[in-house]
This record gives C-alpha cells, structure tokens and sequence, in this order.
C-alpha cells in the first residue's frame, strides 16, 4: 500500500500528504509497470502476485456463477423430458385405442 502511495506522489509530482490519501490512488499495478515506474524485480514480482490474488478471488464467483447456469439448465431439460414423455404416453394411448 505504501509502495503505491509512494509511486502515485511520483507520478503526480506533489508530496502533499492530504492530497496523496490512499483513496486517492487510482493506479493499478499494470498501470504502474506500463509507466515503467517499477523497474526492480521484486516490485514486478508483488504486482504479478497482487493480479493473481485478484485472478483467484474472482473465480469461485466464476464457478458458482457457472453451477448456477448448468443447474438451471438441468432443471430445463428435466422438464423438457416429463414434457416428452407425457407426449409420448397420450400418443401410445391413441394409438392402441385407435386399432
């Protein structure tokens, strides 16, 4: 967090603490290393970790987003079967009874 305070006070050139809050700091890492502001392996390091941190939150979210669908979709299709099969039952019945 520090490290990104301090980046932005750089890249905006003021050292006014009151301007510089962390709520302030819009930079994201990729920004940060697009600028060529982290040139140090560890800053590198902690940037790709940060994204991947981010990269893993999102996807139990992704998940459980897609086991929603699917199970929708299971519901749907077990419909579509009962549907079909009471189709086909009344079909059989016209059918013997018509003979």
């Amino acid at each position: 967090m520090f490290l990104r305070l301090l980046l932005w006070v750089r890249a905006n050139g003021t050292s006014s603490s009151e301007e510089a809050t962390v709520d302030n700091i819009s930079m994201l890492p990729e920004e940060i290393l697009e600028a060529g502001m982290m040139l140090d392996p560890k800053s590198r390091e902690i940037a790709s970790l940060r994204e991947m941190v981010v990269r893993l939150r999102q996807e139990p979210d992704h998940h459980h987003n897609m086991a929603d669908f699917y199970r929708g979709e299971v519901e749907r299709v077990k419909d579509l079967l009962s549907s079909m099969r009471q189709k086909l039952a009344r079909v059989s019945r016209m059918i013997r009874l018509g003979k």
